[in-house]
């Protein structure tokens, strides 16, 4: 039998792609300033982050800035796509490729062990610029964490596959999308902490989208379960960075 060569392993293209992916940040970050961002002052500023969160609805200066609308007034429409919509495309065949790659095992693992992974190497490197990356990042994924579990606990919605599409307060925990939360924290972190690199918005924010988006196809959330958390996400990491 003669065995023809199918090219790299799955285990090598990921290991290249984080290889270039380290490489990238270096550049990147090889000329950002670093600010004092350590252990000390992490908590302080998640607990900062949270009060700022949750009470941004009773500040009257919240409703003057453009990014409360967006809040607002997003989401709404995305709960009308929620029955038909929703179920056309968790459904769809075609989006089988797709999901293995945005809604698999090993995506999850990348999202979530990704900013911690970016701040142990800063700070064991020693890279100044690396590490307040990767501080900036741990906070917003953090904070997204949060935000996603005390909502989830909240609104107790069914998943999509108990063909419940307004199931809210019957104890399941499908709005908002975590992955959306944590995929669109990073990308506004890194699109602000890199905002003088504009093509790297360009990068990220359809990365998140992706990810987002295979919440819905692989039939893991509703449609507005991904836009709430993608758009609070949105909102988490501007803050973070701002």
């Amino acid at each position: 039998m003669i065995r023809t060569r199918s090219g790299p392993t799955r285990n090598g293209r990921l290991t290249l792609a984080a290889f270039l992916f380290l490489v990238l940040l270096h550049l990147l970050t090889g000329q950002i300033a670093a600010q004092e961002r350590d252990f000390k002052t992490l908590l302080p500023n998640l607990a900062g982050d949270q009060k700022q969160i949750w009470t941004f609805p009773v500040r009257p200066q919240s409703w003057k800035e453009q990014e409360t609308w967006l809040f607002v007034l997003l989401p709404a429409p995305s709960f009308a796509l929620d029955d038909g919509v929703s179920r056309d495309l968790r459904t769809d065949p075609s989006y089988e490729g797709f999901n293995s790659v945005f809604a698999s095992r090993p995506a999850d693992i990348v999202l979530g062990a990704l900013p911690f992974t970016l701040l142990a190497a800063g700070e064991i490197s020693g890279h100044d610029g690396l590490s307040e990356f990767g501080w900036k990042s741990s906070e917003a994924a953090i904070d997204a964490f949060v935000v996603g579990t005390v909502l989830k606990a909240v609104t107790q919605r069914s998943r999509p596959h108990e063909e419940n599409v307004y199931g809210f307060w019957e104890g399941g925990n499908s709005f908002p999308s975590g992955h959306s939360l944590v995929a669109w924290s990073l990308a506004a972190t890194t699109a602000r902490h890199f905002k003088e690199r504009r093509w790297v918005a360009w990068l990220v924010y359809p990365l998140a989208g992706a990810v987002s988006f295979s919440r819905v196809t692989s039939g893991n959330h509703f449609v507005s379960d991904a836009v709430v958390g993608s758009v609070l996400g949105y909102l988490i990491g501007r803050h973070v960075v701002d």
